[in-house]
């Protein structure tokens, strides 16, 4: 039953923080849009209608996952998995392209985004795994954890989405740390990222398999620890000119892009460098809503999605900047404050699986309109134009709220 009442125990920082956030998405919106709509005569406020319907499904959503407990979701686990597996194989089959991606079913009018709504799926699977398992001691349960990221990891990465892929990595090594059941296993995860980078560099990798191997010596490890250390970061080291050749060609573009954005301004270099131009231009008070040049000139194509950070940079300035980041900070702070709180370790590894999406969407996001980090399909929550991500961060704005009502017994 519902029982309204327990809104009064919900985190009031955490609404806050998502309702900022959602009212200067739906202004950037309206702004990187406004100029297009008006000059082929369409309705200035479509994208903004659009983005407001998408806000209306993601409250029931949220809803839905504020009132039902969320130590619910415990056995609900394995049919959400199911779920998620079967969408992103109907992806495969069945999905409709777009920009050189199939990553979308269409539903009548509307395109849905099952890789998006699959980040909230694996965290609730993620959360179940490790509560039940203090340590992740046997072969067979690590084999269990890599197969259940794996499958849908592959899926997505097949589409191809690279961005969601590393979100899928990102929240289990942001789970697996809060858990603490396997120091190792975090260690075997992580050092081959190194590896991938360093491996272009052949010496570098070399000496830097010398310093692995050194921090083995130091650590007094087993032998099953240095077989798996070593031969994971080899064995990365030798797949990456193949991984490399499995990259689509505008993947491989963004990548050499971020390393040399000059090197093509025209191509695949433009939307980096246009972004930068934008969030410079726009100086410590802005230009004013719709008075950005970059952004009523068009000069950003689709700047209403995954660059539209740029567009709050050029008209907001570097305070409309701050108050972005001020507001994704305090969300990922109560988070983190709820996940602390929780006095079950389902519910705590939950809002910790939270928070680490959706501080990893904030870096990325953020991160490549200035020109910090590759280009990559990564929504900035609550704030870009979508309906799938829009959902996606209203659930989990609902799962968290549920946690936080959930902490302590309510008397009435």
């Amino acid at each position: 039953m519902i029982n309204f009442r327990m809104l009064k125990v919900s985190d009031l920082a955490l609404w806050i923080s998502a309702a900022v956030l959602i009212v200067l998405g739906l202004l950037a919106i309206f702004s990187s849009t406004f100029a297009l709509q008006t000059k082929f005569g369409g309705d200035p406020f479509f994208f903004v209608k659009r983005q407001l319907i998408s806000l209306l499904v993601g409250g029931v959503g949220l809803l839905i996952f504020l009132y039902v407990d969320y130590k619910h979701l415990k056995k609900a686990a394995p049919y959400l998995y199911a779920l998620m597996t079967v969408l992103l194989l109907f992806i495969l089959f069945l999905g409709s392209s777009s920009l050189g991606a199939q990553r979308w079913l269409q539903l009548g009018p509307f395109s849905f985004q099952p890789s998006e709504i699959s980040k909230i799926f694996i965290i609730i699977c993620l959360a179940v795994f490790f509560s039940t398992r203090k340590k992740l001691e046997k072969f067979k349960d690590i084999l269990e954890l890599l197969a259940m990221v794996g499958i849908p990891f592959l899926l997505i990465f097949k589409q191809p989405d690279l961005g969601t892929a590393l979100v899928y990595i990102v929240i289990l090594l942001g789970i697996l740390l809060v858990s603490g059941a396997s120091n190792r296993l975090l260690v075997i995860l992580t050092t081959p990222f190194l590896s991938i980078i360093f491996r272009p560099f052949f010496f570098i990798w070399i000496i830097y398999l010398l310093l692995v191997a050194l921090a083995l010596f130091l650590s007094n490890a087993g032998f099953w620890d240095w077989v798996l250390v070593l031969g994971t970061n080899i064995a990365v080291g030798i797949a990456v000119p193949f991984i490399w050749g499995m990259l689509k060609a505008y993947q491989k573009s963004r990548i050499m892009t971020f390393l040399n954005p000059a090197a093509d301004p025209y191509g695949a270099g433009y939307h980096s460098l246009q972004s930068k131009i934008a969030i410079g231009s726009g100086g410590f008070f802005g230009k004013g809503f719709l008075h950005g040049s970059q952004t009523q000139l068009q000069f950003i194509p689709e700047q209403h999605s995954d660059f539209i950070f740029s567009a709050i940079g050029e008209e907001f300035g570097l305070l409309g900047a701050i108050a972005v980041l001020g507001m994704f900070a305090l969300f990922v702070w109560r988070a983190m404050v709820i996940a602390k709180d929780c006095p079950d370790i389902f519910g705590s590894l939950l809002a910790s699986g939270i928070a680490t999406m959706t501080c990893f969407h904030v870096v990325a996001n953020i991160g490549m309109t200035v020109g910090l980090l590759p280009v990559v399909g990564m929504p900035l929550p609550f704030v870009s134009f979508g309906g799938s991500s829009l959902l996606m961060n209203m659930i989990a704005l609902g799962i968290l709220q549920s946690i936080a009502m959930r902490r302590s017994k309510l008397i009435f």
